[in-house]
């Protein structure tokens, strides 16, 4: 066998659909056995199920991959931080809807209307 230069297979898609996916995905591949003549992987991506029928397809993920991993990393430089700093901002969150809830219904702790009443007798 040479090597023999393919020209791009033109793309085709049987199916589009939008999936917005958060939190930690599942993944699972499959493969036939090596040295098919045109080979399939199969692979879940959370509730995403993706063929990838023959070599051009499989080198075009690859380059979406390898495309991707920049971009991940412009946007969240430490994802640990970032992830951290989003859950401690959502659990800020909770905490005023909860209070201000309380003081709509009359149920606020008394330690907490001392504390607001003490900053507003500082301010005046």
């Amino acid at each position: 066998m040479g090597s023999q230069r393919r020209e791009p297979e033109p793309a085709s898609v049987f199916s589009v659909t939008q999936h917005v996916m958060r939190g930690t995905l599942d993944t699972q591949v499959q493969a036939d056995i090596a040295y098919t003549a045109c080979g399939h992987i199969r692979f879940h991506l959370g509730p995403v199920f993706v063929v990838l029928k023959g070599r051009e397809a499989a080198l075009s993920m690859r380059a979406l991959i390898d495309k991707l991993a920049p971009v991940i990393d412009e946007m969240y430089p430490d994802l640990d931080a970032e992830l951290q700093r989003q859950h401690r901002e959502v659990l800020r969150q909770v905490a005023m809807e909860k209070l201000s809830r309380a003081r709509v219904n009359g149920t606020e702790p008394a330690a907490a209307v001392m504390a607001r009443r003490a900053a507003s007798d500082a301010i005046t």
